[in-house]
């Protein structure tokens, strides 16, 4: 399985936030917390989206029985010249 970028971006930043929790002065650390959980929250949603995305790529067979399959187009009306309006 295949993770992108995106969500590996917004786990290493939750982690970032976790490991700076120590560091960080005890009225202030409920920031740390609250920005890993958003991350968190980021990286989960963007995993799922990459997830449900349909990667299929297609075969030469695949394309010709796609485009047999795919009803052609409406002809287009032919378009007549429009006569200048007459002048009184």
């Amino acid at each position: 399985m295949r993770i992108g970028r995106r969500p590996l971006f917004f786990t290493g930043l939750a982690v970032i936030c976790l490991l700076m929790l120590e560091l960080t002065p005890p009225e202030y650390r409920w920031v740390n917390l609250f920005a890993a959980g958003l991350a968190m929250f980021w990286a989960v949603m963007l995993f799922v989206e990459e997830r449900s995305l349909v990667r299929w790529s297609p075969g030469a067979k695949d394309v010709a029985a796609a485009r047999a399959r795919r009803p052609s187009p409406p002809a287009a009306p032919a378009s007549t010249p429009q006569e200048p309006p007459s002048e009184g």
